[in-house]
């Protein structure tokens, strides 16, 4: 994980736009450390990371989680 966007809060915000645009009713998309679960810093390459989602389509819900 040595490349790529860390604007983290701008790729949660991407991915709720894009879950939208595909149906998806998103509670919330959220990038964090999983350590700790707080926010990671964008100069934080080697941290250990979780996403972490929630989201409806019609009555169905999903919560899901994601090590990367």
């Amino acid at each position: 994980m040595l490349s790529g966007n860390r604007d983290f809060a701008k790729l949660e915000q991407d991915a709720m736009a894009s879950l939208a645009g595909h149906g998806w009713k998103p509670d919330y998309i959220a990038i964090r450390r999983r350590s700790n679960l707080l926010a990671p810093a964008a100069h934080e390459l080697d941290a250990p990371l979780v996403v972490l989602a929630a989201a409806k389509l019609g009555a169905t819900g999903l919560i899901d989680n994601l090590e990367i």
